[in-house]
């Protein structure tokens, strides 16, 4: 009964801290902006510092993330282009600090998840209100993208499709940028790129398209990219039927059939041509699709298909992986990848042969070994050190401003 007393009061005196705080209006901020009239930002959250030091404490990071402020979230509705370049409404959530001392903006680029409900403006737990509670509470506005498919968005999800993915973030990066400005009146901010398995996929071409064309207001200075999948063709999917990940299977079927007009025939066998667009609709989770699909990728995939992934063959599909692979060029602005040796979800090889192709292009990289850690253990080591990393570089840059 004391523990109950006690944490009760913590919660009441929590409600009149943050009633008694001022909100952030992030209409007022933007209103100068010339994209303003084409946005939509709806409040989803206030959480004074003490309740994101308190949330902090129930991740499962092995280390210690240094929580600087309270953080106010908004989710913003912007149009983006898809894969027929077509403007469609998408959405993502934006976390300010709520001290209004930001060092820079951080986009995060969320995982795998085929719930629509869960995206990370809803805002979802671990990818949302987590990402934004290490990096907006850590003194950066933050900004993670739902992708086209999720949150306001009712079209299928291009799971795994470059073109579309960097569309949606770096739509929402302008955004940011004009935010951003707003707050420090500098001309130029700085710019951290931060994704996670199909994020870390989704980074690397993020990364790739900003060095080709720098979006006005933010400078790229550095990427981390953890567990991602970047050679499609002949690492990540190929390690997908090793390993008889039918979900990833599924889901990557169903979303390059619908973006390339192909038949899911041409990649399912009976039944699961007809079943899986209704299984990966956005209102079906992970365990509710895997007891609908078969256990094995034999089972899921034609025996044609199954044979070019070995052989390395090509077919309209593993073309089109081909086209979406995100390890061959050479970044200028620091590239950074995390690995753990025993992911059973994106192989090991995806980070240590993209670095080894990218440094050998002379670009600049790092790889960082986490050990003996499966998919998701590694993505909760990396994200603390991901944090410092970003925290080291941004003191790194104020010293440098200083002495000039």
């Amino acid at each position: 009964m004391k523990f109950l007393s006690r944490l009760l009061l913590f919660l009441f005196l929590l409600q009149i801290l943050n009633g008694c705080t001022s909100r952030i209006n992030i209409r007022k901020v933007n209103r100068s902006t010339t994209s303003f009239k084409s946005i939509h930002y709806e409040s989803v959250g206030r959480y004074p510092e003490p309740v994101v030091k308190f949330f902090m404490k129930k991740l499962k990071s092995p280390e210690k993330i240094t929580i600087t402020s309270g953080i106010e979230l908004f989710r913003v509705s912007y149009t983006t282009k898809d894969e027929n370049d077509k403007s469609v409404m998408v959405s993502g959530l934006l976390a300010i600090p709520r001290n209004k001392k930001i060092k820079g903006v951080v986009s995060y680029q969320h995982g795998t998840n085929s719930e629509r409900s869960e995206a990370p403006s809803k805002p979802s737990q671990d990818e949302g209100l987590g990402m934004a509670a290490i990096f907006a509470g850590g003194g950066y506005l933050t900004l993670i993208p739902d992708y086209i498919g999720f949150g306001v968005s009712t079209e299928v999800h291009t799971y795994l499709h470059a073109a579309t993915t960097v569309n949606a973030v770096v739509d929402f990066l302008k955004i940011g940028s004009e935010i951003c400005t707003s707050f420090t009146g500098k001309q130029t901010n700085n710019l951290f790129l931060v994704g996670i398995s199909q994020g870390g996929h989704a980074t690397a071409a993020v990364h790739r398209f900003l060095e080709q064309n720098p979006i006005q207001g933010l400078e790229l200075i550095a990427t981390s990219s953890i567990v991602g999948a970047y050679n499609l063709k002949e690492i990540s999917i190929p390690y997908a039927v090793e390993y008889n990940n039918v979900f990833y299977l599924g889901y990557l079927a169903n979303a390059y059939c619908h973006i390339y007009k192909k038949p899911l025939s041409s990649i399912l066998v009976t039944p699961y041509d007809t079943v899986v667009s209704r299984l990966f609709n956005g209102n079906y989770g992970y365990r509710q699709i895997v007891n609908r699909l078969p256990k094995t990728a034999d089972s899921l995939y034609t025996k044609e298909i199954l044979s070019d992934l070995k052989t390395g063959k090509s077919d309209w599909f593993t073309e089109k992986l081909a086209e979406n692979q995100t390890y061959d060029w050479k970044p200028k602005a620091l590239f950074r990848m995390y690995y753990g040796s025993l992911d059973k979800d994106v192989s090991p090889k995806d980070a240590t042969e993209a670095y080894a192709h990218m440094l050998k292009l002379g670009g600049n990289v790092q790889l960082i070994g986490l050990g003996n850690l499966s998919h998701v253990a590694s993505a909760y080591a990396a994200l603390p050190k991901t944090r410092a990393f970003i925290d080291s570089l941004t003191v790194a840059l104020q010293i440098r401003t200083v002495s000039e």
